[in-house]
């Protein structure tokens, strides 16, 4: 196999129209019947070597026959075996990236014992609530409706996976056993163990299947009153002592992390972010107070820095530029103090001004 060959080979869902997707579909199927063929009277089909035997039979570019063997692959009709180990289509083409030798066995999916199929097909109704099902009696196709629902799956957990491993999100213990399931039911990569295992395994995907649904609801429509509830418990942390003024307020403030704690608050959110604005309204003030506060100490420190330049300055004998530079940045900066909204940004500018003032002292004194 040519690496350019193995390099075009596309993969995912493809945009067909009527005539070419027909064609494609003649092709694959003589395929897939010579794939039995080989296996009935050889035992084992390797890659390379069917590919050159399909091309002997003037079956098409030898490119176009791999193309419709992993066109099969993936719609779950065949799947390859790398060292004995099954691996879906997209492995498998890495692999022959890197090596174009290795060797890969094309292996043909059983078919499910047909109560097993049926029952199968009525609990996927029953849990996705489709009344019908396309190409009803297609195993293959009904495979690929669960590989397309696990993906799903999967894909919801991971994203709410990444928030579940922050402090006070929910979900990671539903997370953990819903990703854990899907590992289990999609290890091996055929039609056969796939709808066998949705057979076996109805009652925790049934479960699996609730907690999907109760984590999407949460993340989609409760995510960015979530973010800030989380925030909060931070922010409303630093003022506890003076929040255990007003027991009414502290109890609210107890009440709330109960419910961030717990591992499963989806009904309480409403609860919870009542709780947080009771709280908010007190700790807002609170955090004016201390704002003003400090404000107050910061320009009286600011008012006592300007002092000690203006001496300095005199002391010195420093010429009216050097003066209008340093005593102009410490009084905007003390502008800028009595505009700052909180204590965050005064404790910047506060810095800021010291900065400047040691930036000063070392100019003069250097010059003198």
């Amino acid at each position: 196999m040519r690496k350019q060959d193995i390099n075009d080979i596309e993969l995912g869902p493809r945009q067909l129209t009527f005539g070419f997707e027909n064609n494609h579909s003649k092709q694959q199927d003589r395929l897939l019947y010579s794939i039995k063929r080989r296996i009935e009277t050889h035992g084992q089909v390797v890659l390379d070597e069917f590919i050159q035997y399909v091309k002997e039979g003037h079956e098409g570019s030898e490119f176009s026959i791999l193309q419709n063997i992993f066109w099969l692959a993936q719609e779950l009709k065949i799947h390859f075996r790398v060292n004995k180990q099954s691996l879906d289509p997209y492995h498998v083409k890495k692999i022959l990236l890197e090596n174009p030798d290795q060797q890969v066995e094309i292996v043909t999916n059983k078919s499910v014992d047909d109560l097993v199929f049926q029952r199968t097909k009525h609990f996927y109704q029953k849990f996705t609530g489709k009344s019908s099902i396309e190409n009803d009696d297609d195993q293959y196709e009904f495979s690929r409706l669960l590989a397309e629902q696990i993906r799903h799956w999967e894909s919801c957990l991971n994203t709410y996976n990444s928030f579940a491993k922050k402090p006070y999100f929910p979900g990671k213990e539903q997370i953990d056993r819903g990703l854990s399931l899907i590992r289990t039911i999609s290890a091996k990569l055929d039609s056969f163990s796939l709808i066998n295992a949705f057979y076996i395994h109805r009652d925790p995907i049934f479960k699996l299947v609730d907690d999907v649904k109760m984590l999407s609801e949460f993340y989609t429509r409760h995510l960015d009153r979530w973010v800030i509830l989380t925030q909060s418990i931070e922010e409303f942390t630093k003022n506890i002592p003076e929040l255990k003024n007003k027991s009414n307020i502290i109890a609210a403030f107890n009440k709330l992390k109960k419910i961030l704690s717990t591992p499963q608050p989806y009904d309480r959110v409403e609860d919870a972010w009542e709780l947080y604005k009771k709280i908010k309204i007190h700790n807002d003030i609170i955090v004016k107070n201390k704002t003003e506060q400090y404000r107050m100490e910061m320009l009286t420190l600011l008012d006592h820095m300007i002092e000690k330049m203006k001496n300095h300055l005199k002391t010195h004998k420093a010429g009216p530029d050097l003066r209008n530079r340093y005593l102009y940045s410490l009084r905007m900066i003390s502008k800028n103090i009595r505009n700052a909204r909180d204590i965050e940004t005064i404790n910047r500018l506060k810095s800021h001004a010291q900065d400047k003032f040691d930036i000063y002292r070392e100019e003069v004194e250097h010059n003198s």
